[in-house]
């Protein structure tokens, strides 16, 4: 299932854009029959903790150290659960953020910092009104647009959307407590949004 969440904040500075995520439908449904919202506990820590742990399999608590072990003796049942000496990690991340979308009048050198924020996360792209009217300069912006793979749509008078500069796929290089934490923030941008667009 795909969604797009409006977010004016989040945490870190992600600010005033549009995520789109793929929900894991499998963890959504877990979590919400565990009465669990977000795995946000310990923020970074708490994450790295969890990522230490192999999914779904059992492992001897006595293998971790005190802090992990302090961690998951704490963490809900729905996060993980600790039985005869061995704990097994339940929880995934809920969601994948596939794109952030960040809206400017034009091309500023602001529209291009707010979307390099997502960089570590997913891919991005900006919608803007007008291009700027300089040929040199237009150009030359939008070669810096395309050389940070930051996809540019030009938002004509009628709403219909055309893409000048095409977004750049994103590949996760590896896998971080931060990307987890981030996809934390979205999915809980999810859940307290009243407005989230669903699409099966």
């Amino acid at each position: 299932m795909t969604a797009t969440v409006d977010v004016p904040s989040l945490t870190g500075g992600y600010t005033d854009a549009t995520l789109t995520l793929a929900i894991d439908q499998a963890e959504h449904e877990r979590r919400q029959a565990a009465g669990l919202g977000t795995v946000t506990g310990h923020g970074f820590g708490g994450l790295d903790h969890l990522m230490a742990l192999p999914h779904g399999l059992p492992v001897p608590l006595d293998s971790l150290d005190k802090h992990q072990q302090a961690y998951v003796l704490k963490a809900p049942t729905g996060i993980c659960t600790v039985h005869d000496g061995h704990v097994t990690r339940h929880a995934v991340r809920p969601c994948r953020v596939t794109m952030a979308t960040v809206r400017y009048d034009t091309t500023y050198k602001l529209a291009l910092d707010s979307a390099s924020r997502f960089a570590p996360f997913c891919a991005r792209q900006v919608i803007v009104n007008r291009l700027d009217k300089n040929a040199f300069h237009r150009i030359n912006r939008l070669a810096e647009f395309d050389w940070y793979g930051i996809g540019v749509l030009l938002e004509h008078a009628g709403g219909e959307l055309e893409t000048v500069v095409e977004p750049r796929p994103f590949v996760p290089k590896r896998y971080t407590p931060a990307a987890w934490w981030f996809a934390e923030q979205a999915y809980m941008a999810y859940l307290q949004h009243t407005t989230v667009k669903e699409a099966v």
